[in-house]
C-alpha cells in the first residue's frame, strides 16, 4: 500500500515538474516581451540581462501613443477581425446544423471536401485569390482581407460547430416540432441556445485567427492607414536600427486583447472545442 502511494506522489510530482517547465518555456517569451516593453534603452541591451527591469518606464507605451497612425492600425484589426467573425458564424451555424440534421445527396462527399481544404496551405492559396481580388477591383480595401479570411476560417468552423450540433439530442427539436413549431421555429428556440458555447469558441477561434494573420494583410493592404496592427508594427523596424522598446510595447497591445477575450470566454472556448473534436 505505501509502495502504491509512494509510485503515484512520484507520478504527479513528475507531472508537475513538466506542467512548470512547459508553463515556463510557454510563457518566457511573453514575460520577456513585457520586460523590453518597460525598459529604457539603455537597459534593453545590459549585459548580462535581466527579467525585471531595474527602472521601469512607460515611454515606450507613450511613444506608441503618439505614433501617427498607430491607433488606425488598432481600429482596422478591431474592424476586420470582428467583421470576419460575425460573417463566419452567421453562416456556418446553418451550415452546421445542415449537415448535423439534413440529409441530402452529396453530404459525405461535401463533408470531406470541406476538411480536405485544411490540407492546403496558405500560402497555395493566397495568389490565386490576390488574383481573383485584384481583377474584382478589391485589392487595398478591407473587404479583400474579410473574403481571404473566409477562405480558410468557415471550414473548420462548420467543423466546430457541426460536432457540437450532434452532441444536442434530436428528440428535443422533435418535441418542439410535436408542440407546433417549425423546423426553424425549432433551430432558432432549441438549438442556437444549446449550442451558444460551441458559437462562442468557434467565434473566438476566428477572432484570433483574424487578429493575428499577418501574410494576407500584408499582401492584400498597401495604404498606411488602411493596415492592420501585425503589420503595421513593422514601422518600428528600420533598416539599420529598430526601436525595439515601442516594437515590443506594440506586440503586448497585440496580444492583450486576445488574452482577455480568452479569459472571458475560456470555458466555452475549452468545452466547445473537446466536445465538437469528440463528435466530429
Amino acid at each position: 500500500m505505501r509502495a502504491m502511494k509512494k509510485k503515484k506522489l512520484i507520478r504527479q510530482s513528475i507531472i508537475y515538474i513538466l506542467v512548470a517547465l512547459l508553463l515556463i518555456f510557454v510563457l518566457f517569451p511573453f514575460a520577456w516581451m513585457v520586460s523590453i516593453a518597460l525598459k529604457t534603452p539603455e537597459e534593453q541591451f545590459r549585459v548580462p540581462p535581466t527579467l525585471l527591469p531595474s527602472h521601469f518606464t512607460l515611454q515606450n507605451f507613450l511613444t506608441l501613443s503618439q505614433h501617427p497612425v498607430f491607433i488606425y492600425f488598432f481600429l482596422n484589426s478591431i474592424l476586420i477581425a470582428s467583421t470576419t467573425t460575425l460573417l463566419v458564424v452567421f453562416v456556418t451555424i446553418f451550415c452546421a446544423y445542415s449537415f448535423s440534421r439534413l440529409k441530402f445527396p452529396g453530404r459525405t462527399s461535401l463533408l470531406s471536401i470541406i476538411i480536405l481544404t485544411q490540407l492546403f496551405p496558405l500560402a497555395a492559396i493566397i495568389v490565386p485569390i490576390y488574383i481573383i481580388m485584384s481583377r474584382v477591383g478589391l485589392i487595398n480595401t478591407h473587404f479583400s482581407l474579410i473574403i481571404a479570411y473566409l477562405s480558410f476560417t468557415v471550414p473548420i468552423s462548420v467543423w466546430l460547430l457541426r460536432g457540437f450540433i450532434q452532441g444536442i439530442p434530436p428528440e428535443l427539436e422533435e418535441a418542439a416540432m410535436v408542440d407546433g413549431c417549425g423546423r426553424l421555429q425549432a433551430f432558432i428556440k432549441i438549438i442556437l441556445p444549446l449550442s451558444r458555447p460551441g458559437i462562442a469558441a468557434t467565434a473566438a477561434y476566428i477572432f484570433f485567427v483574424s487578429w493575428q494573420e499577418f501574410m494576407f494583410a500584408l499582401t492584400f493592404i498597401t495604404d498606411e492607414y488602411k493596415r492592420t496592427l501585425t503589420v503595421g508594427i513593422l514601422d518600428f523596424v528600420g533598416q539599420y536600427t529598430t526601436d525595439w522598446g515601442s516594437l515590443m510595447a506594440a506586440s503586448v497591445c497585440i496580444c492583450l486583447p486576445v488574452f482577455v477575450l480568452f479569459l472571458i470566454l475560456q470555458k466555452q472556448l475549452i468545452t466547445g472545442l473537446t466536445r465538437g473534436a469528440l463528435k466530429a
